[in-house]
């Protein structure tokens, strides 16, 4: 049994060194020896932590799960593009990396701050996303402010920003900041990237962990820490409507109007704030920033947002022309398993609500606000990708791009008019029943 030994060089990894080396070349760059030797990390752990004979305590196997998931990034980014079967000494170790999305923004991570992994309740998830976006909010405003004033240290020296587009990006952050003022918060982290992982872990660690391993660029452009904090930003704010959107859903099933139309309507105050979120992006960034970056975030696809794309699925259910794209996905194939009689997305229950009840009228009023700022977003969405993508590109995460994002971002709850769209008939996938057992799998929805 070798778990010992790989226990303690796990435990003696010195954290504060990767995340400083880090920051100072950008991800994309870091020493292929340091990122080989995490990967080898991650396989060691990843086979140690399931030895049938391995034993350890509960605070122990407590931090080596958090270091797994943090070494899974590196074991995943230090493979070839997409999960594909390369020459070198860790693709010949079993399995699927998967797609680039989850290690490049550290979702996982970012996940276990939120308490997804728990089971926790929707009330527990969303007091954890406003914590944890108020946090977000002011380090990445903070950021910004160093930058201006010259005494940003870190990375982001590549690209500044104009004068102008610095001030605007620092007026909206300032604006989110005061938005989320009364929110529940999160202590500042400490002033150094803490050297071991147990520093990390629970919650006095959530802190550093949004810190100094959820948020690590690939690259020294400026503009690429806001693309990371966007990205974040929007997975939080997801993770809280889509937990909201099932307490709904919860609620409906049980004719309790009032609570699910409370649900939505906290949902739709995060969608709005997600919108605001996605204009500092639009506002601030220009084309030319924004491609001195994207070569190097890899097939980091948001078409790999699983809370995403759940969320899309409890509001409406699968589309039929999304079957081959969440196949082509291995963290997102679990949502094919929606496709049966028995589920109901959000847009099926709200068809059953009585016409004659004054609760069910509020929650048709607060589904009808939350689909409104979901579209506005898609819409914003979409025009980003016609401003950002060359034209003809492909999406990077192998879609058709802007054209994939046009063929979908008017599904939705209720048409122009206000009224609720048809629900589909729902459709199986026989392709699903081809896939390898490993595929077939049902992944956490958050995780």
């Amino acid at each position: 049994m070798k778990a010992p030994s790989v226990v303690r060089a796990v435990l003696d990894f010195d954290v504060a060194e990767y995340v400083s080396t880090t920051r100072a070349v950008g991800r994309h760059h870091l020493d292929p020896e340091l990122r080989n030797r995490m990967a080898e990390l991650y396989v060691d752990l990843r086979d140690a932590l399931h030895e049938s004979d391995a034993v350890f305590d509960r605070r122990e196997l407590r931090v080596l799960r958090f270091a797994e998931l943090a070494l899974q990034s590196e074991w995943k980014l230090a493979g070839p593009s997409g999960g594909e079967d390369g020459a070198d000494l860790l693709n010949t170790v079993s399995g699927p990396r998967g797609k680039r999305y989850q290690p490049y923004a550290n979702v996982r991570l970012l996940n276990q701050v939120l308490g997804t992994r728990r089971g926790s309740s929707d009330a527990s998830i969303e007091y954890r996303c406003r914590q944890t976006l108020r946090f977000l909010v002011r380090s990445w405003l903070e950021y910004e402010q160093r930058s201006s004033d010259g005494t940003e240290t870190t990375w982001g020296w590549q690209r500044p920003l104009t004068p102008d587009a610095m001030s605007e990006r620092l007026d909206r952050l300032a604006r989110l900041r005061q938005d989320t003022a009364d929110w529940p918060t999160l202590p500042r982290p400490h002033p150094v990237p803490p050297a071991r992982w147990h520093d990390y872990v629970g919650d006095a660690g959530r802190s550093d962990t949004l810190e100094y391993l959820v948020n690590l660029p690939q690259t020294q452009h400026h503009d690429e820490n806001a693309f990371l904090r966007v990205i974040h930003l929007t997975e939080v704010t997801t993770s809280g409507i889509l937990a909201r959107t099932l307490g709904a859903k919860t609620w409906l099933e049980a004719g309790r109007f009032r609570e699910a139309a409370m649900c939505l309507d906290r949902a739709a105050a995060l969608a709005s704030l997600q919108l605001d979120v996605m204009r500092v992006l639009r506002r601030t960034m220009s084309v030319e920033n924004f491609l001195g970056f994207r070569k190097e975030t890899g097939d980091a696809s948001a078409v790999q947002m699983t809370s995403s794309q759940a969320l899309h699925v409890h509001l409406l259910g699968v589309h039929p022309l999304k079957v081959e794209a969440l196949e082509g996905v291995p963290e997102n194939a679990f949502l094919l398993f929606h496709l049966n009689d028995r589920f109901r997305p959000l847009r099926s229950l709200l068809h059953d609500l009585p016409e004659d009840s004054d609760d069910a009228a509020q929650v048709l009023a607060a589904a009808r606000d939350l689909d409104e700022t979901l579209y506005a977003w898609r819409r914003l969405h979409l025009g980003l990708a016609h401003r950002y993508l060359p034209k003809d590109s492909m999406g990077s995460g192998g879609t058709s791009g802007a054209p994939y994002l046009a063929g979908f971002y008017q599904d939705r709850l209720f048409d122009h008019a206000g009224e609720l769209t048809p629900h589909p008939v729902p459709v199986t996938s026989p392709a699903l029943e081809d896939r390898p057992v490993w595929a077939r799998a049902v992944f956490s929805p958050m995780n």
